[in-house]
């Protein structure tokens, strides 16, 4: 066997981190991998773009695994295998070019001023690089923490601290999550202390005085009707954002309801939060390891623990719903995503946004991550809703923290999945049509099942049309067809598939049934079946309406001082 000398072996670990730091850097985007429709095809292609460990003679790690059968329930995110932090690593962070890449790496991109005079410090391709870095340090030095003698969290954070002195990579690490992820080292020396705290799961609402009504109409549709016994945690940010009285009333009005100041946790001197960017960060403060997030005016016509045994979310430890189809020819959030990483996952570029079908892909009302397996993921998603990356280039190009979710772990390069289906409608017949469905939009189960729906209970709260709907009709939003991945006005994706199919124009490939098609104004849906709801679940959502009656009123008494006792109603039969 040969033996390199030390110098060749500190060169070969630079060409290695390179790989994650530089390789984004250098290489653009290619589009010529055939697509794919099965999860085998899938795996090839992460081993086609990333080789494994083994081809390097490095510690292998193994690729991530999907269930069979999975992908025809879910779409799956299949990452690139970032490969784990050796001694060649560690030896080269002492070398010239390795201070170089510390340097860059480490150098502060914003503290606590204003974004706007400093627009030009963010570098989101290089934010890319360093997660994906951060990642491997992380999967590094975190069974070297848990290994650390100490009574608490405490004792062992003043260990590694201790060891950072002497051990180049823990030093580095530490500076690096600092730099990156400034909001989490707060009373806390590392987000282990932090990752090690969480138990149980549980779901997870966040509110202001603005949404009050919402989440106890959301809340008690949840304990008094579905009769759930999920915990809830309800967070805010502060006193300011939901005053005290409101904070009673939530904790008063059900059982095992905590009402949580998310500013107490994560340092809001960098998060500096406001309006949806408080969501990620509420799911990382919370104390649940299996975290389910529901916005306030989202509801549910099953048990939402129901959720935490989806066959996808067990699979990957990351749930997602998609958004409607909606405004397709949209480019300008895949131009950016290529431009700034050619390391992406298996989904990309089956997206509606990379297929440029919609310019909407997920509907972040209820998200359910196990952060304990996918706490990088979370980490990743939290920092897409920072001040300056959402002020000057997360919110810019997409609709609020929506997309920030699956960006964010296609940044840190972590699995995910989907629910097949696309965001359908809940509510009535339209008056002039009675083949098309209008009302709040509606999510299904992997069975196929009408589950929950976001945007509250009136007709078009976004047109102001503010009367309570009659729920009784239902209808999907499509997401069905055997190889929508080829349905795509993408030219260069198109060519692939032609290439792949041995056809010459885009009117030979074959095609399947459409998806019904968006009324965007009217908010209503056409062009698929429509479904009747069973009378239980009739019963549910029209019940909720009579909670959210009883749930303004007191509001209202609340905001002109009075004494309100949530627990002189009857939740379970108004």
């Amino acid at each position: 066997m040969i033996s390199l000398p030390r110098s060749a072996k500190l060169v070969f670990g630079f060409l290695i981190i390179f790989c994650v730091f530089a390789f984004t850097f250098q290489l653009q985007p290619s589009f010529s991998q055939n697509r794919w429709g099965t999860q085998d095809q899938a795996n090839q292609y992460g081993r086609e773009r990333f080789p494994t460990e083994k081809a390097r003679d490095r510690p292998t790690t193994p690729l991530f695994k999907v269930p069979d059968n999975l992908h025809l329930t879910h779409d799956v995110a299949i990452p690139q295998n970032i490969p784990p932090w050796t001694q060649e690593d560690t030896d080269m962070l002492d070398t010239t070019i390795g201070f170089d890449m510390k340097t860059k790496l480490l150098k502060e991109e914003y503290g606590k001023q204003d974004t706007l005079d400093n627009a030009d410090k963010l570098d989101f391709a290089e934010l890319a690089r360093a997660e994906k870095l951060y990642k491997s340090l992380w999967n590094h030095v975190h069974p070297i923490y848990e290994k650390l003698a100490g009574r608490n969290d405490r004792d062992k954070e003043k260990a590694l601290i201790q060891l950072a002195k002497t051990h180049p990579e823990v030093d580095f690490f530490l500076r690096l999550e600092k730099r990156l992820f400034p909001w989490v080292q707060y009373v806390r020396r590392s987000s282990f202390s932090l990752h090690s705290t969480f138990k149980g799961r549980g779901l997870v609402f966040c509110a202001g005085n603005g949404q009050f009504e919402f989440v106890v109409t959301s809340i008690q549709a949840i304990r008094s009707r579905l009769k759930s016994t999920l915990p809830i945690q309800v967070f805010h940010m502060g006193d300011g954002d939901m005053s005290p009285p409101r904070q009673d009333y939530l904790r008063q009005m059900a059982a095992d309801v905590e009402v949580i100041d998310v500013t107490n946790i994560l340092d809001n001197d960098y998060m500096r939060l406001g309006g949806w960017s408080i969501k990620p960060f509420a799911m990382l403060a919370s104390s649940f390891e299996e975290v389910m997030f529901v916005d306030a005016d989202a509801y549910f016509l099953q048990d939402p623990a129901v959720l935490f045994q989806d066959p996808g979310y067990l699979a990957t430890g990351a749930l997602f719903f998609y958004d409607r189809t909606l405004f397709p020819g949209w480019t300008l959030g895949a131009d950016w995503l290529k431009s700034i990483t050619p390391v992406l996952s298996s989904f990309p570029r089956i997206s509606r946004m990379f297929r440029m079908k919609s310019a909407h892909e997920q509907e972040s009302g209820v998200v359910l991550i196990n952060k304990k397996t996918r706490f990088l993921g979370l980490m990743g998603t939290c920092k897409m809703n920072g001040k300056w990356e959402r002020d000057l280039v997360s919110y810019k190009l997409f609709h609020g923290d929506k997309e920030t979710f699956w960006i964010g772990f296609e940044m840190i390069q972590e699995p995910y999945v989907f629910m097949r289906n696309y965001g359908g409608v809940i509510g009535e017949l339209r008056p002039d049509n009675e083949k098309s469905v209008c009302g709040a939009q509606l999510h299904q189960d992997y069975r196929g099942r009408p589950l929950w729906w976001n945007g509250g209970l009136y007709r078009n709260k976004n047109a102001g049309v503010n009367r309570y709907l009659q729920f009784d009709y239902w209808m999907t939003g499509g997401g069905d067809q055997k190889h929508r991945e080829r349905d795509t006005d993408d030219p260069v994706a198109v060519q692939e598939i032609l290439n792949e199919l041995g056809l010459s124009s885009k009117e030979q490939i074959p095609k399947e049934p459409k998806d019904a098609e968006w009324d965007f104004g009217e908010s209503c849906l056409a062009g698929a079946r429509v479904n009747m709801l069973t009378q239980r679940e009739k019963t549910l959502a029209n019940g909720f309406v009579g909670i959210d009656k009883v749930a303004r009123e007191d509001s209202r008494k609340i905001a002109a001082g009075e004494e309100v006792k949530p627990m002189i109603h009857n939740w379970e039969t108004i």
